[in-house]
């Protein structure tokens, strides 16, 4: 036996026992059971050959059962510490099992608030006598109720289920079956819930009974119709937006909007692309709370970056539960004594940890002076002092210390310098007596805070009032200047714990509020960009992906070995990337080619044995031997006036299959506005790249960053990179051999 039941067994045996003194005195007694206790909450019983189970009830006095009629219980009435035995009858017939069955075996005292209510159960055929229904009936059922589906349509397939639609009504069904979009399927399923909107809660014997293609309707502008949208059915839907703190956030007619993906292929979400502007397609399912959304994703489409931004959150995700729990807003109100629901403990915060966890977040805590407690999913807190807001959090109580762990960012590439800025206040008594604390900024893994040039921050003191009774709840912006950091820093806010304005350091009362995080390139201040300066473009060319991983495309410059097979030429294989060459297209780009020493043509060629565009993974490359190709960037739209911008990219020339060099250079041109700042011409100096060529005239792959000013550059501007096409360093000039790769094209304006 645990400890926790023999200690639940003594006090009901200390309560029985009082309770038995009490009735030594002569008035007539009544013996009716004031509590009822026991040790068991849940029941569930086979169909066939079901086995008996116990039950210890504990009470003060009598108590009597209330049963359905297929339970039996021995005995059905007692005193005192009791054993019973409950028996379910067979859930069969001649046909098989009958239908599941759920009810409550109730032992009762004197009180509704004195019984002991355990939920029974019992397996069958959920199916048995499960109507043929279309899908606007299902829509009508009860949840938990089963149905049989004929025929219906897969509209489209997620990581963990997939819609359905047969004309009558289209559903969001939870499922692992195998089924592609357009498939024509019969199912039996369960009838649930989403987001208040009818759902499929579990699909069984799923079976294709035809193989097909599905053409999505016309998809709803959401940005247009999101005021006063009442997403009651489960509509298709296009809608585009900025990603900020894992949601997709934009607004319209004066108010702000979010939206959160329930639900999307693998590959479509946009929880890693913070900063991004993003175009989403697929199912709105549901109100997640004030102006928020769920969508079932079936397609993504990253517009590049609209704020450089490495994190960003502002909380507003938590809408659903700080609603469910009707949460306060100390901060609003300077009220210390706002509801604050403990999301380990509070029944409406169900759910709240594993959405904070899987969106990367670590939680820690400690009691006052002692080591710090990292928190995991099979790992409880011991003190549990983690509570909302609306919408942000607050941290620690009395004695015990609590903090935030940020999530892994992988928008750094390499090693960066970064800002970390977030709003924060201490608590303050009921008294308004101050809590007097300051936060610390701690870096885990690579990085170190400028100021005080450790892997720990110099303490961050608040400017709120420090007198007691008088103290306001007021909300302090911090700014944490952060060296060296990557994609695999871990960032920890807490209390700073051994603070030095606590006269009493036993007091330990460090309880804080947290809000609107933000992690930026340094200098950018919200601008984006790095390095002082906004970003104007940016393409790493991940969004290639889709047509990269379809046609297995190769990682030459890694793998440092080439192999045509695995480098697919668009143009060569128009009718496979007829949709890259139009995303190509539609995001900007130019194409350029040209026989070598001859001039250069824009746009696609007569002859398709010309065009030399090819698709690494994830990357460009250009070329064949006698047949050069560039590519011309997309106008520099973002600027509102001429500026001077910095380009950067990386490129390295191709080699033979024998490792010899092609010894490419290339030469960029401009048209638009702007001249390079080296040349004070539209045509830049020849670049050369530094890949060693050894004694025996072989060479490795490797790619060669660079760095390039343009002055004046405006919205107009167009900037062509191509090979130089007569290479001076090739010694047979007829070789002509140009092949050449580019990726992490970035523009900045100065």
């Amino acid at each position: 036996m645990n400890t926790f039941n023999k200690i639940f067994k003594l006090s009901v045996l200390a309560l029985i026992c009082g309770a038995s003194a009490l009735a030594c005195k002569p008035e007539v007694q009544d013996t009716v059971a004031k509590a009822v206790l026991g040790d068991v909450a849940l029941m569930n019983f086979a169909a066939s050959n079901p086995a008996e189970q116990i039950v210890t009830v504990y009470s003060d006095g009598d108590w009597h059962t209330t049963r359905p009629d297929w339970i039996t219980v021995t005995p059905e009435t007692g005193s005192g510490v009791t054993t019973v035995t409950v028996q379910a009858a067979e859930n069969t017939d001649a046909g098989g099992m009958l239908e599941p069955r759920k009810d409550t075996l109730i032992f009762s005292g004197r009180t509704l608030a004195s019984r002991l209510i355990i939920i029974v159960s019992q397996e069958g055929d959920a199916y048995r006598n499960a109507a043929h229904l279309s899908l606007d009936n299902v829509s009508e059922l009860a949840d938990g109720k089963a149905f049989i589906l004929d025929e219906a349509t897969v509209t489209a397939v997620t990581t963990s289920g997939f819609v359905v639609s047969d004309g009558t009504a289209t559903l969001y069904a939870k499922s692992s079956s195998e089924v592609g979009v357009g498939d024509k399927i019969s199912m039996k399923g369960l009838k649930g819930s989403l987001n208040g909107l009818p759902s499929i809660a579990q699909a069984d014997e799923v079976t294709v009974k035809q193989y097909g293609t599905y053409t999505y309707p016309e998809a709803i502008k959401f940005n247009e119709a999101v005021a006063g949208y009442k997403a009651e059915t489960l509509d298709f839907v296009t809608v585009s937006g900025t990603v900020a703190g894992g949601n997709l956030v934009f607004s319209a007619d004066g108010a702000d909007y979010s939206i959160k993906q329930i639900d999307c292929p693998s590959g479509l979400s946009i929880s890693t692309l913070g900063g991004h502007k993003v175009t989403l397609k697929g199912y709105i399912c549901g109100v997640l709370g004030a102006n928020m959304f769920g969508i079932i994703t079936t397609e993504r489409k990253d517009n590049g970056i609209d704020q450089l931004v490495f994190f960003e959150d502002d909380f507003e995700w938590l809408e659903p539960w700080t609603t469910a729990a009707k949460a306060g807003d100390a901060i609003a109100t300077n009220n210390p004594s706002t509801t604050a629901p403990n999301v380990f403990t509070s029944a409406a915060c169900e759910g709240f940890v594993t959405e904070f966890m899987a969106r990367g977040y670590g939680y820690f805590e400690g009691k006052q002076g002692q080591d710090w407690t990292e928190v995991t999913p099979d790992n409880a807190p011991p003190a549990k002092v983690l509570y909302l807001q609306t919408n942000y959090l607050k941290f620690g109580k009395s004695d015990w210390n609590s903090g935030l762990t940020l999530p892994a960012m992988s928008a750094i590439e390499g090693s960066s310098d970064a800002t970390l800025e977030f709003d924060w206040c201490w608590q303050v008594t009921g008294a308004f007596k101050p809590d007097l604390m300051t936060i610390t900024v701690e870096i885990v893994g690579n990085g170190t805070c400028e100021e005080s040039g450790s892997a720990i921050s110099v303490p961050i003191e608040s400017a709120q009032s420090q007198v007691d009774g008088e103290s306001k709840i007021e909300w302090q912006h911090a700014t944490v200047k952060l060296k060296g950091i990557d994609s695999a820093s871990r960032i920890k806010i807490r209390p700073t714990n051994n603070d030095p304005y606590i006269e009493n350091p036993a007091r330990g009362q460090n309880r804080w509020y947290l809000d609107n995080i933000k992690v930026l390139p340094a200098g950018g201040s919200g601008s984006g960009g790095g390095a002082g300066g906004s970003l104007v473009f940016e393409d790493d060319y991940e969004w290639m992906e889709p047509w990269t991983s379809v046609a297995g495309a190769g990682d030459d410059v890694k793998a440092n070995s080439v192999n045509t097979d695995t480098a697919p030429n668009v143009f060569a294989n128009a009718d496979k990337f007829a949709e890259f060459i139009a995303e190509f297209q539609k995001r900007g780009y130019g194409y350029v080619w040209g026989w070598a020493g001859q001039e250069w043509s824009a746009g696609d060629p007569d002859s398709g044995d010309k065009r030399t565009l090819y698709l690494q993974r994830n990357y460009l490359k250009f070329g064949k031997t006698g047949k050069s190709s560039g590519i011309i960037l997309p106008a520099l739209e973002k600027l509102s006036s001429a500026k001077d911008v910095v380009l950067t990219f990386d490129w390295c020339y191709c080699m033979t299959g024998t490792n010899k060099p092609d010894l490419t250079t290339l030469t960029l041109t401009l048209t638009g506005g702007g001249t390079f700042e080296a040349t004070a011409s539209t045509t830049s100096e020849e670049i050369v790249s530094a890949q060693v060529v050894g004694e025996d005239g072989n060479t490795s792959l490797a790619w060669q960053p660079v760095s390039i000013t343009i002055k004046g550059a405006t919205a107009a501007t167009r900037i062509t990179i191509r090979p130089t096409n007569n290479d001076p360093k090739v010694t047979n000039s007829s070789r002509n051999q140009n092949r050449w790769y580019l990726d992490n094209v970035k523009i900045v304006a100065k």
